[in-house]
């Protein structure tokens, strides 16, 4: 059967080739995969989750967003003009979800459940060289590092000289064209079926796609949060202007927050945020968390500044703070933020910081002391909120601290413990993170940039990155008062968002006046919706259900990790077990 199967795949590829000199083969692919833009001989190419060798096979619940990659290879005369469309998706019963043509804001998602992207490639010429991601040469550093890799999503829209449709495919080459679906809310259950329309060169090839859309529906408000540090200053620098709006409003659609130091003036400024009013179709928003606002307000961020060194003005700052927090947003999540990653000589300073908050008598005491480190007994006695990396995540430490009614949170990525959110990492590294979080009930996942475009002080030289032409992205080699151990430079560090419009680098500018984002992102925003399959799947008493997806996806991470990772390094394990999960959902709420 497997020999008769391979025969057709081939045969389909054969065809294809035959109808037009200028293509060798399309196929499509999940959303957890990484096609190199020279690998002719990708293994999931006769079949995978979304390809059974002639037909496109998604599935979601409502209010998901739904992703597939269509590969389209040229042959060796080359492809000058490639343009895919997908016009609607229908079921029998009437049912449709229906393209529309984007508008120029890229965020702007109202009645626009189809959107495409053209795949970006960018070259890695060397892998990321930092023990915290993945020890170089180790069992857990990546198979696969360089070549030419998949990163930024690009709309469509973009200019067509710079990744927008049609987009020329030089000969043999691989061009993924990523397919995004948001299910909406009310759609009826079903196959909705249509046809995906590729042009090269004028000659047409048509293939059949299917959605299969379940009973049920995911929540609007996430089943744990992910926030990611942001700086408007970046977008101003590099695309010329403000568009917080816009980029709040793309994080949103993927779930993530945005965040940054806040005081009460800016919450007023940013009330829509909150509210969810930004979220709304009145403000060009369609998709999860519709009307939803966020809820993660730090008071500080990377450090606590100077307000709160003084016992007095910190009591009388956090009574201040909190109470404007009680009255405004009742259900925000909030922390004072300590000098970030601190070593032993930082430690006097955090302890006389968290007394001068932990000491207030008034409602300032609320306010959580957050630091970004392993457990360390000597900060026991100040820390509200612990935040580790992956190596530093110990599961038995965590426990003690929830019981103790602190909380264990995670940030980045590093592998074997976790994944690395990297250009270099396989895709399904950024799903993974989400994945161990559920596991071992870590309610927050911090990532440290989305947008670090404009280098810190750590990097020698140039800072003006150009993120498009150059894979790595974080750079902390020669420095004079670090430690070896915390050198390194890293491939796409950091950078979850790419600058649409580019006026320090015009010649990387792709005409998107907002966010272009990352195959790195979409995993994430996965990882979050299949957090939320397994939310449902154990408040349905799926418990059997849910052991067996968290022992196939995740058996060991954190400190339970091996030498090597233990989670899938491609997408077909994650979606058969959300598969699974999504069937159990459906029988469970039919048994109710």
């Amino acid at each position: 059967m497997r020999a008769r199967f391979l025969f057709f795949a081939l045969f389909i590829f054969a065809r294809v080739a035959s109808a037009d000199g200028a293509v060798r083969a399309i196929w499509a692919v999940n959303d957890g995969e990484k096609v190199d833009r020279d690998d002719r001989q990708h293994p999931a190419r006769a079949g995978n989750s979304a390809w059974d060798g002639r037909r496109v096979l998604i599935f979601g619940a409502r209010n998901e967003i739904v992703a597939v990659q269509l590969i389209v290879q040229a042959d060796e005369e080359g492809i000058t003009r490639l343009n895919v469309s997908l016009p609607e998706l229908k079921t029998t019963g009437g049912g449709r979800i229906v393209y529309r043509a984007p508008a120029v804001d890229p965020t702007d998602s109202a009645d626009r459940p189809i959107q495409i992207f053209v795949e970006h490639y960018m070259h890695v010429s060397v892998a990321s060289h930092a023990d915290w991601v993945f020890a170089p040469r180790s069992p857990a550093a990546p198979r696969d590092p360089t070549g030419w890799k998949p990163v930024q999503l690009v709309p469509e829209r973009a200019r067509s000289d710079r990744g927008g449709l049609p987009i020329r495919v030089r000969p043999t080459h691989n061009q993924p064209i990523w397919i995004e679906i948001y299910t909406g809310r009310d759609r009826p259950a079903g196959i909705y079926r249509g046809t995906i329309d590729i042009d090269t060169d004028g000659k047409q090839h048509r293939l059949p796609i299917e959605l299969e859309l379940f009973d049920f529906a995911l929540p609007d408000e996430n089943s744990m949060h992910a926030m990611i540090y942001y700086e408007g200053s970046q977008v101003e620098r590099y695309q010329g202007r403000n568009l917080d709006a816009a980029y709040h409003r793309f994080a949103h659609r993927h779930r993530i927050e945005l965040v940054h130091a806040y005081d009460e003036p800016s919450v007023q400024a940013a009330a829509g945020r909150f509210s969810g009013e930004d979220f709304t179709r009145a403000h060009g928003y369609e998709g999860p968390g519709e009307g939803v606002g966020n809820v993660i307000v730090p008071r500080s961020f990377y450090g606590p500044g100077d307000a709160f060194d003084d016992r007095t003005q910190a009591w009388r700052r956090a009574d201040e703070w909190m109470t404007f927090l009680r009255a405004r947003l009742p259900h925000a999540l909030t922390f004072l933020y300590m000098p970030d990653e601190p070593r032993p000589p930082q430690y006097p300073r955090i302890l006389a910081l968290a007394e001068n908050v932990h000491s207030n008598p008034g409602p300032g005491r609320a306010l959580p002391v957050l630091v970004t480190s392993r457990y360390v007994a000597a900060l026991d006695q100040a820390i509200d909120i612990w935040c580790a990396g992956p190596q530093g995540f110990k599961v038995d430490r965590a426990a003690r601290e929830r019981a103790r009614g602190r909380q264990f949170w995670v940030y980045n990525g590093g592998r074997p413990a976790g994944g690395a959110i990297v250009i270099d990492a396989p895709a399904t590294d950024a799903r993974a993170m989400l994945w161990a979080a559920f596991k071992h009930e870590v309610p927050v996942y911090f990532y440290w940039h989305a947008v670090h475009w404009h280098h810190n002080s750590q990097k020698q030289g140039e800072r003006d990155q150009n993120v498009w032409a150059e894979s790595i992205t974080f750079d902390n080699r020669g420095q004079p008062n670090k430690p070896v151990d915390d050198q390194g430079y890293i491939n796409g560090d950091g950078v979850l968002l790419y600058p649409g419009e580019e006026k320090l680098h015009p010649q990387e500018d792709r005409g998107v006046p907002g966010p272009i984002a990352t195959i790195q992102l979409a995993n994430l925003r996965r990882g979050l919706q299949d957090h939320q399959y397994l939310t449902m799947a154990r408040r349905l008493g799926l418990k059997a259900e849910v052991d067996a997806a968290v022992q196939a996806i995740v058996p060991r991470v954190f400190s339970e990790a091996g030498a090597s990772v233990s989670f899938p390094e491609t997408g077909d394990p994650y979606e058969k077990m959300r598969l699974s999960l999504a069937r159990a959902i459906v029988a469970a709420q039919s048994r109710r």
